[in-house]
């Protein structure tokens, strides 16, 4: 009789040294590959930031072309009630930004905490660099002056630059050699800046710089400081910076545990310092416009980027340049004014 042999019933299967092989070159390709990835969103993100700075360096340009001047750092009406900071240069420059619904809903008459809650909580896609993400901001400070609470007001990652002096007083009366190209503008004592006065050439100019937010970049106050802020019971401050806001912090806010960063930044501290130097105006010394290199006692936030080894500047000519955090600090203070026959380039 002939046997037809029964096909094998035996399973083939990968036994538990193969499969944790499998599983090894598994990981080791993910390890390698992961670098790249973050690599390649960083770079991304990077182009995205200087494509930022690219539109608001043709909406600064724009608004010279219209009015004959580069905007005011911030407008400031004197009045019997004191001193009324309005319209930020975030604010002045939101038409030339394609920003007309929001700029539509703006009281150019009012202060900041008076304007439509949802215009204040409403992020504008080229304040914020990719790198740094979306902040918001909730503080009482805000309520106590209207704000309805739990509206957390919109931030920007860039910051104006002040120059090469950190100090605030009325007359606006700086050095050239320290000047930078916006600050608050009173009627009767300041103008905004013009590109005619940028001696140096306007593509050797500072306007704006990287002002980076977040819970990595805590703040303490006065410059030089190295140790950040920590009120008892409650969160750290950071120097998270609505968009809208032009006003300054002074030595009663700080005292209360909220130290102020502002829409400015100056050069006289390095770039990235941290904790970030928070700004301040010492009311006491409002007609003292000394830096603190000559012994004032104002302060300005330092520059700060979430790049690695730098950050981006925009010029006032409307190019964009990534400067190294290692730059030598009397190039990069010299970047920042707009006085001429500097001994600084860019690097």
């Amino acid at each position: 009789m002939h046997m037809v042999p029964c096909a094998s019933s035996r399973r083939w299967a990968f036994t538990l040294v193969e499969l944790l092989v499998v599983i090894a070159i598994i990981g080791l390709l993910v390890a390698l590959l992961l670098p790249a990835v973050q690599s390649a969103r960083e770079a991304a993100r990077r182009s995205s930031c200087q494509n930022n700075f690219k539109q608001m360096g043709l909406g600064l340009l724009n608004h010279e072309a219209a009015l004959g001047h580069l905007p005011a750092g911030a407008r400031m009406t004197l009045g019997a009630s004191g001193p009324q900071i309005l319209a930020n240069a975030n604010v002045a420059t939101l038409p030339y930004l394609e920003q007309g619904a929001v700029t539509l809903r703006w009281n150019q008459s009012l202060d900041y905490w008076k304007q439509l809650p949802e215009i204040l909580a409403t992020p504008i896609p080229l304040f914020t660099c990719p790198s740094n993400g979306v902040q918001t901001v909730a503080n009482q400070i805000y309520e106590q002056l209207g704000i309805p609470a739990g509206v957390r007001l919109a931030t920007t990652d860039y910051a104006y630059s002040r120059g090469a002096t950190d100090a605030w007083c009325l007359a606006n009366e700086f050095p050239d050699s320290e000047r930078g190209v916006f600050h608050i503008v009173a009627a009767g004592y300041a103008e905004p800046t013009k590109l005619c006065q940028i001696g140096d050439g306007t593509s050797r100019t500072i306007a704006m710089g990287e002002a980076a937010g977040g819970e990595t970049w805590p703040v303490c106050v006065r410059p030089g400081c190295n140790e950040a802020v920590e009120p008892p019971g409650v969160e750290p401050p950071r120097v998270d910076v609505p968009w809208m806001i032009g006003n300054l912090g002074n030595n009663e806010i700080a005292a209360g545990g909220y130290p102020y960063a502002g829409i400015y930044a100056a050069t006289v501290e390095s770039l990235g310092k941290r904790p970030v130097t928070s700004t301040l105006v010492d009311e006491a010394a409002i007609t003292d416009c000394r830096s603190t290199t000559n012994g004032g006692t104002h302060a300005t936030s330092n520059f700060r980027s979430d790049h690695a080894g730098g950050g981006f500047f925009l010029n006032c000519d409307g190019s964009v340049r990534f400067l190294e955090a290692a730059a030598e600090l009397a190039v990069y203070r010299a970047l920042s004014t707009i006085a001429g026959d500097e001994a600084g380039d860019w690097p």
